[in-house]
């Protein structure tokens, strides 16, 4: 019988250089707080992870644009793997962090840090889903989707299929996504809808929630 590696989890997100990130949000908060906010819900998705792994063992490695492995330590500390995410749109670089996984994992999550609200308790959902369908989307309010789950059933052509001719950043992502899952008769299960933080109408969703540090 053929081994597999543990589930994993790919993180992404982005080495926090003021006027790189959260740019639809520097009008409202300029370079410095847009960085700011980026970096507070990222450390909030990384505690998130850690609850999940007190649950549910994984393997988590952070695919990053910008920066070098040695301002990511800086930054977000020694004891993750980190990989430098590849040139394309976010589908290639989606797709290019997923591809060399296939056939080697039980089950994987890649998530972004831009949805404050995604908790321990919806990964885990989306893990334990992954052992009776081939995808789990996890639908955004903008139209986008905020996690992509695949089972090991899923070959590297419907891998592929899934990011072919996607209008990213528009609020058909969702919809379109769902549609090339039928059609390849893949089973698909749905989490609930999360709001990203991207623009400064977005702002209003994330007061709530307390720095982690």
């Amino acid at each position: 019988m053929r081994s597999t590696s543990p589930d994993i989890i790919i993180l992404f997100t982005r080495y926090p250089a003021p006027g790189r990130c959260k740019t639809r949000l520097i009008p409202a908060l300029g370079e410095d707080g847009a960085t700011r906010l980026h970096q507070r819900m990222t450390r909030l998705v990384l505690v998130q992870l850690a609850e999940l792994a007190a649950i549910h063992p994984y393997h988590l490695e952070i695919h990053h644009d910008g920066g070098d492995q040695k301002q990511m330590r800086s930054w977000l500390g020694l004891n993750y793997h980190y990989r430098q995410q590849t040139d394309g749109d976010i589908g290639c670089r989606m797709q290019a962090a997923i591809r060399p996984h296939l056939g080697r994992t039980q089950r994987l999550l890649l998530i972004g840090s831009d949805c404050p609200d995604l908790s321990a308790a919806i990964m885990n959902e989306a893990m334990a889903a992954l052992t009776t369908n081939d995808l789990v989307l996890g639908p955004a309010y903008d139209g986008g989707y905020y996690l992509l789950g695949m089972g090991p059933q899923i070959s590297a052509m419907q891998c592929d299929n899934l990011f072919h001719n996607i209008a990213w950043g528009t609020d058909t992502v969702y919809t379109n996504t769902i549609k090339k899952a039928a059609q390849q008769q893949l089973r698909c299960h749905t989490l609930v809808k999360l709001h990203d933080i991207d623009t400064p109408a977005d702002l209003r969703y994330f007061g709530h929630h307390s720095d982690p540090q």
